[in-house]
């Protein structure tokens, strides 16, 4: 019988094995072979959550089937394409971000439908003067602009809310600028078709994976591979809420999309109400779903715990969004180097994190010749390494020519790395040399409130093998010793002593979440079961 260990991930066909459908025989970029369809170079931090939420929300099926849930099959199994119905919200983006976009951007018939809304909406305002319900009108409108989550120099259209609820959350439409300056549009009806609903120019699909990913883990939670893991010592604090996660998930982010905003929920419906002829389509259309690894379910399940710890905590929602926005993009990070470390035939065993591989962080504020600072600097590059060279495997590389271009497939696979890392400010500096793993106040806020559960305490050297396992980022103690042991291929095993980490604890008691209880005793809490405490 063959060992579990040699069970799923030390096999390639298995690790491209796609989810759900069963069998990907499209000749596409390495980087879609190798981590699914797919992760985007364009898209933003906060947009990979609200793809995320979209398709959460979204019905599965049709005839609504399936909203707020991570099923995507029907119960025949017949599928061989699997897709979502999400809403557009144009009407909504039109009145709450026209005013507010780029002069450029705007069309003529936008400018001309837009006041035709305003008319509309100021009809249906009950009472008052003329003067006070224009009032009424541009208040409403700088309210739900302060929800903005991406604008940029983005056409209004294709302006992104903060994923603050399931009201706010909308697909991606475009609009063709060039083609519809040469028409001569005199109705909004005969702009409906320059609006393109089938682009992937800033909802890249990231979010998308990341959905599918958890739809993967929770149709097989009792899948070897995860009964396996959680039995390891270093996950052993996954098992208790295992058969509920999904439970657990599901009802956190419903009650974030669902229950969160209140009246401001109302006022959207009220627009959308009295707006719903400007709706470019009679009902939504549907996006397809695209697949993942099936191999993607380990790391699925710490995404998981994530999200319940993070939904837990007693926060407001826009501090929720937030930490939720952080976790997506270095759920990514994680992704791309699980998925990348399995394939590589030079990876190594990292004793404590089933990852294998290492990102040793040192002190923002470490001066250049620091020993830290350097193997910081040192285990980003052998991450990256890593990513580049897997997209240059030969399994990868089967069907094209040794001419085959590269640049796709480093945009979206290793080059994503460094690119949200740096947004996040996980590797600093921003330009220039030097560049390496860190974490600043806010990464260590978040990695609190993400694996220690509200209201828990652990000891400090725990918390440092919690980190290490979810994420394979070494603070100290035996989870560094497994880090430069990784690094240094297996040299230099006792070097870890000799390395300074107290910025750790200062940081960690600078943010309230380290609790001293003798020299050699430290106790780590996340306060979240109460708003009072954590802020």
């Amino acid at each position: 019988m063959k060992k579990i260990d040699d069970f799923l991930f030390e096999n390639q066909n298995n690790i491209l094995k796609p989810f759900p459908i069963k069998d990907n025989s499209e000749k596409t970029s390495q980087a879609i072979q190798l981590y699914g369809l797919k992760f985007w170079k364009d898209q933003t931090p906060i947009e990979y959550l609200a793809e995320f939420l979209l398709v959460f929300t979204s019905p599965k099926e049709e005839n609504g089937e399936y909203t707020n849930s991570f099923i995507i099959d029907n119960p025949d199994k017949t599928k061989i394409d699997y897709n979502y119905w999400p809403e557009d919200k144009i009407a909504l983006k039109l009145f709450a971000f026209f005013p507010f976009s780029k002069l450029e951007t705007r069309h003529q018939i936008h400018r001309k439908t837009y006041l035709d809304a305003l008319e509309k909406i100021k009809e249906r305002i009950s009472g008052g003067t003329d003067i006070q319900k224009s009032e009424t009108i541009r208040f409403i409108q700088s309210l739900l602009a302060g929800f903005v989550g991406v604008a940029n120099n983005r056409t209004w259209v294709t302006h992104c809310f903060l994923p603050a609820s399931k009201k706010l959350l909308s697909r991606e439409i475009v609009w063709k600028h060039s083609a519809s300056e040469n028409d001569n549009i005199e109705s909004w009806k005969k702009a409906e078709q320059y609006f393109l609903y089938s682009k992937y120019n800033y909802m890249g699909r990231g979010g998308e994976v990341l959905f599918l990913q958890l739809a993967n883990l929770f149709s097989s939670i009792e899948s070897v591979e995860i009964l396996n893991l959680v039995d390891k010592p270093e996950y052993a604090h996954l098992k208790t809420k295992l058969y509920q996660l999904n439970d657990l998930v599901t009802k956190g982010l419903t009650d974030i999309v669902e229950n969160s905003l209140g009246s401001i929920d109302l006022i959207i419906d009220f627009l959308e109400r009295n707006l719903s002829e400007y709706k470019i389509f009679d009902k939504p259309k549907k996006a397809p779903l695209g697949w993942v690894p099936v191999a993607t379910k380990t790391e699925a399940l710490l995404f998981a715990s994530e999200i319940n710890n993070i939904c837990s905590l007693h926060l407001g929602v826009l501090e929720k969004i937030d930490l939720l926005q952080t976790l997506c993009c270095l759920h990514v990070l994680r992704s791309l180097c699980f998925q990348a470390h399995r394939f590589d035939d030079q990876s190594q065993q990292t004793l404590g994190f089933i990852g294998n591989y290492a990102w040793i962080t040192s002190n923002p504020k470490s001066k250049p010749n620091d020993a830290m600072r350097k193997l910081a600097e040192s285990s980003f590059n052998l991450i990256e390494a890593v990513l580049y060279r897997v997209l240059r495997h030969p399994d990868l590389n089967k069907v094209e020519k040794k001419t085959k271009k590269f640049a796709e497939a480093d945009k979206n696979g290793f080059k994503i790395f460094r690119k949200i890392a740096k947004e996040i400010g996980l590797v600093i500096p921003p330009t220039g040399k030097g560049q390496r793993f860190s974490l600043n106040p806010k990464l260590m806020r978040f990695l609190v409130a993400a694996l220690v559960q509200p209201g828990e305490h652990i000891r400090l050297t725990d918390f440092y093998h919690r980190v290490f396992a979810h994420y394979g980022i070494a603070l100290g103690g035996e989870p560094l010793t497994v880090a430069l042991a990784w690094c240094s291929n297996g040299q230099d095993k006792q070097y870890a002593i000799d390395i300074n980490t107290d910025w750790v604890e200062e940081t960690l008691q600078q943010g309230g979440f380290l609790i001293e209880l003798s020299d050699a005793v430290s106790i780590v809490h996340n306060p979240g079961s109460s708003n009072r405490d954590w802020t």
